[in-house]
């Protein structure tokens, strides 16, 4: 970790700056859930606060899991009333139970297969799936599956932690925090923990 903050430092200085003060941040795969686990909760959390997407991910496992998980062999068969009743919304119910239905069909590949796998092929099978997009592909990448050089730029968590990282007065556009990463490659994903953590240091202090 201290090498990656080193390395992330001596790449640019201005971002060196902020990570002088700030401990180093480490990504890791999440073994302690399922791949189709990872995916509900993204799906979950797709255009909420992470508050609100905790609660609702929580009440879905509670209502719908066993043992503090969910199965797609359970929710391949359900309906999209009985998510709803935990607070999802009709599109991502029915997102999440057609990627219940993919996994026990095997037609993306499992968490073993994608170890193997570049990061764009996994966004790509992932994005096959209806009401899964770009950014929740990036999410299981960073968070599931730990890989380091992953910057979800259309995220607006990045986007008010780049600017807060870098003095914005405005946000940036996607297209400026992407030409600006590639000072960070191949350690991406660990900035955008620093983005989302810069963000969090400011709500919580205010």
């Amino acid at each position: 970790m201290k090498n990656i903050k080193n390395y992330l430092q001596n790449q640019d200085e201005l971002l060196g700056e902020y990570l002088n003060l700030r401990p180093a941040i480490e990504v890791t795969a999440n073994h302690n859930i399922s791949l189709f686990q990872a995916l509900t909760k993204s799906i979950v959390s797709q255009q909420l606060s992470g508050k609100a997407a905790t609660t609702i991910f929580q009440r879905l496992v509670t209502n719908m899991g066993q043992s503090g998980t969910i199965s797609p062999g359970k929710i391949a068969v359900c309906s999209p009333e009985s998510l709803r009743a935990c607070g999802v919304s009709e599109n991502k119910a029915r997102t999440i139970i057609s990627t219940a239905r993919e996994i026990v069909e095997k037609s993306i590949p499992d968490q073993v297969e994608m170890e193997t796998m570049e990061d764009t092929d996994i966004i790509s099978c992932l994005t096959k799936i209806k009401g899964i997009g770009r950014w929740t592909a990036e999410m299981i990448l960073i968070f599931k599956l730990g890989r380091p050089n992953v910057m979800p730029a259309t995220d607006l968590g990045i986007q008010k932690g780049y600017a807060l990282i870098f003095g914005l007065k405005s946000k940036p556009t996607p297209a400026m925090i992407l030409d600006r990463s590639r000072l960070w490659e191949p350690y991406r994903s660990t900035v955008a923990l620093h983005c989302w953590n810069a963000v969090d240091d400011v709500e919580w202090s205010s």
